[in-house]
């Protein structure tokens, strides 16, 4: 079974710092990544990792989320790419000295986007990574839009993009909460096209610079996507043995299903 795994920005960095990653908690995921896989020789994984501090500031500063359209926001989106690529190779190093076969994909070299939506985003890489027993590592990203200059587009766009085009069993979205929180911070067990609207108002953006829009992007991203997988979790990376155990099919978090 092929899954995808998100490491949120959340877990990986400190979002109230600019460019300030949480390394510990890295070799930390890592290692846990490595011992579902080798506990589970048929698991596939493709995993994304968020932004965090790195990428988000300077798109907020060149207000990319509209675009590009003067020369003053140009350093801002070249700054924006090499910070999430920054992120993403440091990612993969971890990965690697914890025994996993990384193998970093970086969204804007390989697709374009036309007015926000992914247009064009070369998969082959991926599917022959898969097929050799290698994990691809994508990362939300700036990508050139043909219409609009450019488009920031979030690790659950690209999961978007995957799921209608390879086979994908289960997806997993490590956050730092443990999982969807009502009023109360009580956890949301399930959530579904039923009950979304009841539900979306204890959804909010994210409290720190975010220029993909935090939980409620999060969910409403997984449920277009719920229909081609047969389970969606969120669920807290930010704690030790989370990650490995939602990896070995525990059912941990806020279940996101179709119906």
């Amino acid at each position: 079974m092929t899954v995808l795994l998100k490491l949120g920005g959340s877990v990986i960095t400190d979002k109230s710092q600019p460019y300030t990653a949480r390394r510990r908690d890295m070799e930390r995921l890592s290692l846990e990544i490595k011992e579902a896989l080798s506990k589970n020789p048929e698991l596939r994984l493709i995993i994304g990792n968020g932004g965090g501090s790195f990428p988000h500031q300077p798109a907020k500063k060149g207000n990319l989320t509209n675009g590009i359209s003067e020369p003053w926001q140009l350093e801002h989106l070249v700054e924006t790419q090499r910070a999430a690529s920054e992120l993403n190779q440091m990612l993969v190093t971890i990965l690697m000295k914890a025994g996993v076969p990384a193998f970093s994909i970086r969204p804007s070299s390989a697709g374009y986007t036309r007015d926000g939506e992914i247009a064009e985003f070369n998969l082959k890489p991926i599917e022959e990574l898969i097929k050799l027993g290698a994990v691809p590592v994508i990362h939300g990203d700036v990508m050139m839009d043909i219409r609009k200059g450019c488009s920031i587009v979030s690790t659950e766009k690209l999961f978007s993009y995957i799921v209608s085009r390879i086979n994908i069993g289960k997806i997993i979205i490590g956050t730092n909460v443990d999982g969807v929180l009502d009023d109360k911070n009580k956890v949301i067990p399930s959530i579904s096209k039923k009950n979304f609207e009841s539900i979306k108002p204890h959804l909010k953006g994210a409290k720190t610079t975010d220029v993909t829009g935090g939980m409620l992007h999060k969910v409403e991203s997984m449920l277009q996507i719920s229909k081609y997988v047969s389970e969606i979790r969120i669920v807290n990376a930010s704690k030790e043995g989370n990650v490995k155990k939602a990896l070995e099919g525990e059912a941990l978090g806020t279940k996101i299903t179709y119906n």
